[in-house]
């Protein structure tokens, strides 16, 4: 498996002195409880964060008053909020997630069908400098897939530096304009990359679901926690290199600016942009690699 070339990205924002940093903390509006892990966007910014286990976040950057969070978790529905001086307290309201496919029970003999096989070429890898990007493969149907309906293992391969790097992975339907749209999975499907590159596999069988005739998005999640953060340090001395180079872990493997694939998208600035359409940009490159794995 060769070294990957790893797309990292690093935005410049310019700030000026005068608020100070944003901080509040993500709650469910009917329990009270803290919500981990909700992707937290400011609107129209190169801005994000993940609240933690207990629900809060934080920005450092100063003169974000006047601008909007986007803020969205599985189980919740999608809401914006104007930032203001203060602890922000952000109450999500919860959604039941109805399902668009109808499932039966699966034989006891299975069949696997692998669509999208991942090989041993990971030349290119798409990581996170500290923004909470999705970045989304579509995956379409094909009449042939009626033999082996259902969903039984999404795979990928993450190149961490760290151990237990922690992600998000979606399963979501064909929204408006062919864009990724709801979860068609109820609850979160937390993986886990080992330091390396390796080969993550999540197995969803125990969800029964069937792969929708309008085909569906794989998605990864970055979580911008603490526990994900990696520092760069020089290989020869060991020392932290000078200035900091930030990833937050696991990269992904991803198709090379010169694959013209046009089914990728990004979930960027509180919203899903196709990666084929940013042209001159360096999200191009952000179309993620998932083998999925059929059953009867």
């Amino acid at each position: 498996m060769k070294p990957a070339i790893l797309l990292l990205f690093v935005f410049l924002v310019s700030v000026d002195v005068g608020f100070g940093q944003v901080k509040g903390v993500v709650t469910d509006k009917a329990t009270g409880k803290p919500v981990p892990f909700a992707n937290i966007w400011v609107e129209d910014e190169n801005l994000g964060t993940t609240s933690s286990e207990k629900g809060e976040f934080s920005f450092n950057q100063v003169n974000l008053s006047g601008k909007t969070l986007v803020i969205s978790c599985l189980g919740y529905e999608r809401t914006r909020v104007a930032i203001s001086e203060g602890m922000l307290q952000v109450s999500l309201i919860p959604t039941a997630v109805a399902l668009d496919v109808v499932t039966v029970k699966k034989s006891t003999k299975r069949r696997k069908f692998v669509i999208n096989k991942l090989d041993e070429n990971t030349e290119y890898s798409f990581g996170s400098n500290g923004t909470p990007w999705i970045v989304a493969q579509y995956i379409p149907y094909k009449p042939g897939y009626a033999a082996t309906p259902f969903l039984d293992e999404i795979s990928l391969v993450a190149l961490s530096n760290i151990k237990n790097a922690t992600f998000k992975l979606h399963l979501l339907r064909v929204g408006e304009n062919g864009a990724p749209g709801k979860d068609l999975v109820s609850v979160p499907l937390i993986g886990v990359a080992q330091k390396g590159i390796k080969t993550v596999k999540i197995d969803v069988s125990q969800h029964d679901l069937q792969i929708p005739e309008q085909g569906l998005f794989v998605a990864f999640e970055w979580l911008i926690l603490k526990q994900n953060r990696y520092e760069a340090v020089n290989p020869e001395t060991g020392a932290k290199e000078v200035p900091a180079r930030i990833s937050y872990e696991p990269s992904i493997r991803s198709y090379g600016p010169d694959n013209r694939s046009p089914n990728g998208w990004i979930y960027h600035q509180g919203k899903w942009v196709s990666t084929n359409q940013r042209e001159g940009d360096a999200i191009t490159s952000a179309t993620p690699h998932f083998q999925v794995t059929l059953s009867n």
